[in-house]
């Protein structure tokens, strides 16, 4: 028997004083080649990339079903191991799409294509050069100043005026917004735009004049018709977009105007959805008196499939992306910490192991998890989660621990279990933050306390070279390990772990150019068909919560903008700045409710 892990007082609550610590049984063997064989199959071609609603990713979840099961999981899922939901994978074209531009028809994929996030319909008007359909008050710069598109269809450029100018304001990484298609469509939408067409800036990148191909990357609705056309076909209809273009960045001066020409366009996009599961196993814990307080392992199994738009090697669409890293390895090292599990007594409070779908696709698999938890799992009382992401790569042997200013004493928890003898064989970092862009972010959100195991970025990330050889066996199995300590940890706690809600940061008020604003929502990050963004909480002391707005409010709209998506809050807020106030409307029990507020800012 090895010494009991050390658990601070300040993670026993005053109430739980006489209540004892379970020693710890000896610590179990991590086989990290065995891990990373699991690895190699999971990251095999023959997955192509475990993209969700493919072959590969069924494939995969047959693997970790078969795993759990050999392991002696007991199944926990609404349909044995599995929980079964739907996720949008693909956009499909229809038959009824259609362009003419001054009369003349035009070809689709060879001179004109949507964007997968178009909406649908048909629209006819006019045609208004929009520059690069850009608004940036900060900037002193807008394409629509004293320009009516209402009704009508802008005409767009790519990125934005003087690109290749390192002095230029837009080439401010916190200004990258401005030169992305969807922030120009929405836009294009907010001013009253009947819909966009876009052209690719030939004078700043010059090559071949095609269009890009059908990615069908799935993608919500942008709440406008949009396309892309060929600088030869807005020629053909007496349109030289870069003669209107590119004299903008000789002043940063627009020099929008009615072209004169009319078009009809058409657009018929079928998003696809596809049934998918997270898989789900459960160890039983030892004491009937904390049987609901669970500890959630996870990791999401799936990838990019053959790329897509989150694909970082573009010219590589089409080939499959394994995803050895992101996250074979953290299924590996789920499942390994499973099986050590499955092999000692039972701790004190059940522990459950979840392999999550979707997580690409925007934690959707974790997001559905927490709204329909496990019997013996509810959220309010969870005792922790423990997400693996991305571990098989620990750059220089670093190792961060996300998510330690969660639950009150982790930091101190984590930093005794990384040193404990035999210490966790790796520079273990530590990082406050409980949100970010893993599926903790999901459990987090409903106030339940994380840590978030990753390794760091690397060149790799989402490219086909995320490939198996490079897992470090070594290093998978100490990261295997310290998650093991700390489930191990949180199961057999005294007392429930107390939660830490992020506190808001305060701002003296108007921030510096390219400081990030703060409303402070909590926004639930499962699938939403109505228009607007679905607030699961919000920040203790932020302008969200001061102003009123709680769990189960509905964002529609911040200063000017509508808020249709995610998308849509994010170019909202990073339109403003820190100390600017503005209006916020949303719905509250179903009516519309109006309130002004002052952003904070984001640190």
């Amino acid at each position: 028997m090895r010494r009991p892990i050390l658990v601070l007082a300040s993670l026993a609550l005053a109430a739980c004083t006489s209540a004892r610590t379970l020693p710890t049984p000896a610590e179990p063997k991590f086989d990290g080649t065995a891990a990373k064989a699991d690895v190699t199959w999971l990251a095999d071609p023959a997955r192509a990339g475990r993209g969700v609603g493919t072959p590969g990713i069924d494939a995969a979840a047959d693997w970790v079903e078969a795993r759990m099961k050999s392991i002696g999981l007991a199944p926990a899922g609404s349909d044995g191991y599995r929980q079964v939901f739907e996720a949008p994978v693909g956009a499909r074209l229809l038959a009824g799409n259609s362009l003419s531009l001054a009369g003349k028809a035009e070809s689709l994929e060879a001179d004109w294509l949507p964007f997968t996030f178009s909406d649908d319909g048909k629209v006819e008007g006019e045609l208004v050069f929009a520059g690069y359909g850009i608004t940036a008050a900060d900037l002193h710069y807008d394409d629509y100043a004293g320009l009516d598109v209402k009704g009508k269809i802008v005409v767009v450029a790519q990125d934005f005026p003087g690109e290749p100018d390192p002095r230029s304001p837009f080439r401010d990484p916190r200004n990258n917004r401005y030169g992305e298609w969807r922030y120009k469509v929405m836009n294009a939408r907010d001013h009253g735009a009947a819909a966009l067409l876009a052209v690719r800036d030939d004078w700043n990148h010059p090559g071949p004049d095609e269009i890009p191909a059908w990615k069908g990357s799935p993608s919500s609705r942008a709440g406008l018709l949009a396309a892309r056309i060929t600088m030869a076909a807005a020629k053909g209809a007496g349109i030289d977009v870069a003669a209107l273009a590119v004299p903008i960045a000789s002043d940063l001066k627009p020099r929008s105007k009615a072209l004169g020409v009319k078009a009809a366009m058409q657009v018929e996009v079928a998003h696809e959805r596809a049934r998918t599961a997270n898989l789900v196993g459960k160890i039983a814990g030892s004491d009937p008196s904390v049987a609901d307080e669970c500890v959630v392992v996870g990791a999401h199994y799936d990838h990019l499939g053959l790329g897509g738009e989150s694909s970082a090697a573009p010219d590589q669409i089409g080939k499959p992306h394994p995803g050895a890293d992101d996250n074979a390895s953290g299924t590996s090292a789920m499942l390994a910490v499973a099986r050590a599990f499955a092999s000692q007594p039972p701790p004190r409070r059940p522990l459950v192991f979840v392999a999550f779908s979707g997580e690409e696709l925007g934690v959707l698999g974790s997001a559905f998890f927490v709204r329909n938890p496990p019997a013996g799992c509810s959220v309010p009382k969870m005792q922790a989660m423990v997400n693996l992401d991305m571990v098989g790569r620990p750059a220089n042997r670093k190792l961060y621990v996300h998510g330690v200013d969660t639950g009150k004493g982790f930091r101190e928890l984590v930093r005794a279990l990384a040193d404990e003898a035999p210490p966790i064989a790796l520079d273990v970092q530590m990082g406050g933050e409980g949100f970010g862009s893993s599926d903790n972010a999901s459990f987090y959100a409903r106030e339940v306390p994380v840590l978030f195991l990753f390794n760091g970025a690397h060149t790799d990330y989402h490219r086909v070279t995320d490939t198996p050889e490079k897992i470090d066996a070594t290093s998978l199995a100490e990261v295997s390990r310290l998650a093991w300590r700390a489930a191990r940890a949180l199961s057999d706690l005294p007392a429930r772990v107390e939660v830490v809600k992020a506190a808001q940061p305060q701002t003296q008020g108007g921030g510096g150019r390219g400081s990030r604003p703060s409303l402070g929502s909590i926004p639930d990050f499962g699938e939403r068909k109505e228009p607007g963004v679905l607030l699961s909480g919000v920040v203790p002391g932020s302008p969200a919560q001061k102003a009123g707005l709680a769990a189960g409010d509905v964002v529609l709209r911040i200063g000017m903008k509508k808020i249709l998506n995610l998308q849509d809050m994010q170019y909202a807020l990073t339109d403003h700045r820190p100390g600017d106030v503005v209006e916020v409307e949303y719905l509250h029990g179903g009516k519309s409710v109006v309130v002004t507020v002052t952003l904070a800012e984001r640190k």
